[in-house]
């Protein structure tokens, strides 16, 4: 472990790993396990505890699980009871409320929140300035852009909560905004500006406020390769995608996923 020695505070009852370096200014509470080789930048809050540690003289903290060879930036407060896979990455001031549970590679830019009671699968990419609502479930390789929404109560103010659920491999444009309860199928894009009330199905192009049904995305020509369609996209995209340098298909038959 590896730290500067400026207002760095450690609980002893947190678990560090091999090769760990932790920034000024960071404060890391009870039950957090941080995985080796990961970097903690200045001014970082891990484990922040829940309401109850104010009020609840026998509050426990609940374990924060942090995964090997995670970069999580300067000014990051991630809450107690949280969990992530390997190698995850996060840009700078970003809130991660508790009971987050996340996948593999995850990455998460600037200035974006997270609400806690999320479920994040793997490869999941979020710009900055991203808002995503309680009790959202979002599927692996998902991609969400910058400055979309996740909302989650149908008639605010109320005491219901239920976020959106959105399928594998899906695009969400820049401004779009997802309304509580939406399901959106697998491979599916989300254009720029809309605002998506209802339920979607698979490979659809959905666009517009209210959203509606634009065309498959096997109709979209690509701007790269004249005369073919970009979508699916795994085809056309591999940076940092467990297919980079072997092609999907073929990582998908080495996943035991057929063809």
């Amino acid at each position: 472990m590896k730290f500067n020695n400026r207002n760095v505070s450690i609980s002893k009852k947190a678990k560090i790993g091999k090769n760990v370096r932790i920034g000024d200014n960071t404060t890391i509470y009870d039950h957090v396990e941080i995985g080796d080789n990961s970097i903690i930048c200045n001014d970082c809050v891990i484990g922040e505890p829940l309401n109850a540690y104010y009020s609840d003289e026998n509050y426990i903290n609940p374990v924060t699980k942090i995964g090997e060879n995670a970069i999580i930036r300067s000014h990051c407060i991630i809450y107690a009871g949280s969990e992530f896979g390997i190698n995850f990455v996060s840009g700078h001031r970003v809130t991660i409320r508790e009971n987050v549970k996340v996948g593999t590679n995850f990455s998460i830019g600037t200035l974006s929140d997270i609400q806690g009671y999320v479920t994040i699968g793997d490869y999941c990419r979020f710009h900055s300035n991203v808002h995503i609502g309680q009790q959202s479930t979002i599927g692996n390789f998902v991609f969400i852009y910058p400055y979309v929404v996740f909302t989650n109560d149908p008639h605010p103010p109320s005491n219901v909560c239920i976020g959106p659920t959105i399928g594998d491999y899906t695009q969400i444009a820049v401004h779009s905004v997802i309304l509580p309860g939406v399901v959106i199928g697998k491979n599916s894009l989300v254009g720029v500006n809309s605002t998506v009330n209802k339920n979607f199905g698979d490979e659809q192009v959905i666009v517009g406020s209210p959203a509606k049904v634009f065309c498959s995305i096997r109709d979209i020509e690509s701007k790269e390769k004249a005369g073919t369609k970009h979508y699916p996209w795994m085809y056309n995209f591999e940076r940092g995608m467990p297919w980079e340098g072997i092609g999907f298909d073929e990582w998908k038959v080495s996943e035991g996923q057929g063809n």
